[in-house]
């Protein structure tokens, strides 16, 4: 109950004493050097803000770790006063005479009755190694599962109550990245959840301190023990586990809080990011067509110069140059009927079937039509070459435009 007490003053909390604290400063810090405070909203007040509110996070995060480790269970050994790394099964019993001298209810009265037999419970569970190896590991729970008679059986049971706990975290953690925005530290969680796991086997599956002759499963060797054995030594193994998961979640929560606040260019929404995409890309489109649109006008310019040439020999460059205002009515007929018959051919060309088969018959007869006229123009000079012919430039324009259209359409074919 009070880690979702702690959870929820996550979402309350840090935002309310942040705006108090940053008010106190600012009326104690700047009446003192009298200078006037930042206003809200101005840059300097928001960077006031985020390292305000970075602290006072920084501050609840250790209280929490503060207030997990106070509430900690008490194990059996220190409800008996010892050292889990240094009592063995001879001393247990000598400390349990003395704890039993003291605190019987005989001597200490019935209101004493419950602690006592709290303490019995304690040393009975202590005395056997089995037992005790369990107990270390996965706490008070042991004690109620009397299917287990071995190490071998205990730890397969513990382990697979605590990879159903690390089920449901991953399945909390995967829902709330689906039904959550994305977010770039979501990738920071999964690895805080990764390592918590691993941690935790690490101390399940360390060697113990408190092994006897009595078990022949584990060798007898000295152990250093965990960091956590030399922070809090005497604290077991389970004790650890259950710190161990408040810290981790408590740093997810925090790296949730803490992250939008410090980098807010990161954890920016993705309406702005998408707005922020879309106008670059836009102007990028734009530039685009604009050297797209200044390509065409050249390509047009050179086209429309290359049909004049005839008229006027200076329109040969490629460079972009003024088009004529208008073409004369016979150029753009000639013009619409070329492209008419350009069409038209992209079009049977790139079709099967009959329309396909008749148009190879007639492009065979006009390839000997052709052949044939070519042979009978060689004897005919032409119109311009006889005196008093007429030629002009709207004439050479014409005959130019219709050289130039036969020469593309003969080919295509």
């Amino acid at each position: 109950m009070s880690s979702l007490l702690q959870v929820a003053g996550w979402w309350i909390l840090p935002d309310l004493l942040t705006k108090h604290t940053l008010s106190f400063t600012h009326r104690t810090v700047f009446k003192f050097f009298h200078r006037s405070p930042p206003l809200q909203g101005s840059p300097v007040y928001a960077r006031h803000y985020r390292y305000t509110y970075a602290t006072v996070v920084l501050g609840y995060l250790l209280y929490s770790f503060l207030a997990a480790s106070m509430s900690l269970p008490k194990s059996f050994y220190q409800l008996l006063d010892i050292r889990p790394d240094t009592v063995d099964n001879n001393e247990l019993k000598v400390v349990f005479r003395a704890f039993a001298r003291k605190y019987h209810p005989d001597r200490v009265g019935p209101q004493g009755e419950a602690y006592f037999i709290q303490a019995r419970d304690a040393f009975e569970a202590l005395k056997d190694p089995v037992v005790r190896f369990a107990y270390d590991r996965f706490g008070p729970d042991v004690l109620r599962w009397k299917e287990c008679s071995t190490m071998k059986e205990y730890l397969r049971r513990g382990l697979l109550s605590s990879l159903m706990y690390h089920v449901a975290m991953g399945a909390g953690l995967v829902l709330m990245s689906i039904i959550g925005k994305p977010s770039p530290i979501a990738k920071w969680r999964y690895l805080l959840f990764a390592v918590t796991p691993a941690l935790e086997l690490n101390l399940l599956l360390a060697p113990s301190f408190q092994v006897t002759e009595q078990s022949p499963f584990v060798d007898h060797i000295p152990t250093s023990g965990t960091l956590f054995d030399h922070l809090f030594p005497r604290r077991v193994a389970y004790q650890h586990i259950f710190f161990l998961r408040h810290v981790s979640l408590m740093l997810s929560v925090a790296l949730s809080r803490v992250a939008p606040m410090l980098f807010p260019s990161v954890m920016r929404s993705d309406a702005v990011v998408d707005q922020q995409i879309m106008k670059a890309v836009a102007e990028r489109l734009g530039t685009l067509a604009k050297s797209t649109e200044q390509e065409l006008s050249i390509m047009q310019n050179a086209t429309l110069h290359a049909i004049l040439d005839s008229a006027d020999s200076e329109g040969t460059s490629t460079e972009a140059s003024e088009p004529p205002n208008k073409l004369d009515d016979d150029v753009m007929r000639l013009l619409t009927d070329v492209m008419e018959d350009v069409l038209i051919e992209s079009r049977l060309k790139s079709e099967a079937g009959p329309m396909r088969s008749a148009w190879d018959r007639a492009v065979e007869r006009k390839k000997q039509q052709m052949m044939l006229e070519r042979y009978a123009s060689s004897a005919v000079p032409s119109l311009g070459d006889v005196p008093g012919g007429k030629s002009g430039p709207k004439r050479q324009l014409t005959s130019s435009i219709g050289r130039r259209s036969h020469r593309a359409r003969s080919v295509s074919l």
